[in-house]
């Protein structure tokens, strides 16, 4: 499993127990067997073909002419200090759906990786964070990233991220810096702010792991509950036909409310439940073959 490789002699447990959605960790080394994955070749591979997602920014600004470019443009906005992105650049390489799929396997969640290219002495953003948890592989170059604890926006869902992400009111000291060698690699909780620089020539893997929130069990509901005659019945009279005070009208909200939150507590209770919101979960993460 990639994670295991990555970890090398520091168990798994203790990683999931004392990092995962807890506190950043960086490590020398462990990405070497995952270094020839990423190059620029398969930046231009996919500018040769349709559908290439790719993010152009300098200094924490957009490409001002926006798009995508095309591959002799990528070369020449390299060469001005731009970096470039290519999203989801497991949908342009076999090797890389493969490291995709073992992330999947190691955390039953939605995987995308995205692949950087950054001139030497570039920044390309600026400070933010991101709703997923996210593995930095270092394939060539020297990049330092400066990490802050997110206490402005804790626990982001990507439909809460804000346009505006407040950084400048974050009040948390730095948290880490550190610098990473090729083959060297970073795990960044989700939520947490970051910036980066390339000290030199850069091209560097993150692969963002998507692990579900809580709001996942409403999803798991929606389709769950319509078996049940008590979540098919019908809510209180709210217009004229029945006319009531509004205090008898929270009363009657209550009341549903009420048995309603009581099944849902059974339920959660139940076994059989828990094992169907896993294979729920499952299902619904698996990535396309």
């Amino acid at each position: 499993m990639a994670l295991e490789r990555l970890l090398g002699d520091l168990p798994v447990s203790s990683f999931v127990e004392e990092h995962l959605h807890r506190l950043p960790l960086a490590r020398t080394g462990g990405a070497r067997p995952f270094v020839p994955l990423a190059s620029w070749n398969i930046l231009e591979r996919a500018l040769a073909r349709e559908g290439a997602d790719v993010l152009v920014a300098r200094d924490g600004r957009p490409w001002e002419k926006g798009g995508t470019p095309t591959a002799e443009q990528a070369r020449q906005l390299y060469a001005s200090g731009y970096t470039l992105v290519l999203r989801n650049a497991e949908r342009h390489d076999a090797a890389l759906a493969d490291l995709a799929s073992s992330f999947f396997e190691d955390f039953q969640a939605p995987v995308n990786i995205h692949l950087y290219c950054t001139p030497a002495d570039g920044q390309g953003f600026g400070w933010h964070y991101d709703a997923e948890d996210v593995f930095i592989l270092q394939a060539r170059g020297r990049k330092e990233y400066s990490l802050r604890k997110n206490t402005v926006h804790p626990w982001p869902l990507l439909e809460t991220i804000p346009k505006d992400m407040g950084f400048e009111r974050e009040t948390h000291p730095l948290s880490l810096r550190c610098m990473l060698e090729e083959g060297d690699w970073l795990y960044i909780p989700a939520g947490y702010w970051h910036v980066a620089r390339a000290v030199t020539e850069s091209v560097s893997l993150a692969v963002g792991v998507m692990m579900p929130a809580a709001t996942a069990v409403l999803d798991f509901l929606r389709r769950e509950v319509p078996g049940s005659v008590i979540w098919r019945q019908r809510l209180p009279v709210g217009g004229r036909a029945l006319p009531r005070s509004e205090a008898e009208r929270i009363e009657a909200y209550r009341s549903l409310f009420a048995e309603l939150g009581e099944d849902l507590a059974r339920r959660m209770r139940d076994d059989l439940f828990v094992e169907r919101f896993m294979a729920f979960r499952k299902s619904v993460s698996r990535p396309e073959p």
